[in-house]
């Protein structure tokens, strides 16, 4: 677990950078992240919660938690597992 969330904690940072141009690749790491590992979305979802987190850094973490709520209503709502690794 500690893996998990210092990756998601190194992604956030990435996300959070203005400069970075890597940011969109960051966000989609992070959605892919926490699409697979139920710890590293718990954590996330802690995070986004955080006051050094720019409001728009803040506002992509939202679309990943809420792309990946989707996810899991819709595994639910057709019989698949969501996998808490």
């Amino acid at each position: 677990m500690n893996n998990d969330c210092l990756e998601v904690d190194e992604l956030i940072l990435e996300l959070a950078d203005y400069k970075n141009n890597y940011a969109d690749v960051a966000a989609e790491q992070l959605f892919r992240k926490c699409s697979i590992s139920w710890e590293a979305y718990q954590y996330l979802q802690d995070r986004v919660h955080d006051a050094w987190i720019p409001n728009t850094a803040r506002q992509q973490l939202r679309q990943i938690i809420k792309r990946i709520q989707v996810q899991i209503h819709q595994s639910r709502e057709y019989g698949w597992a969501y996998e808490k690794s």
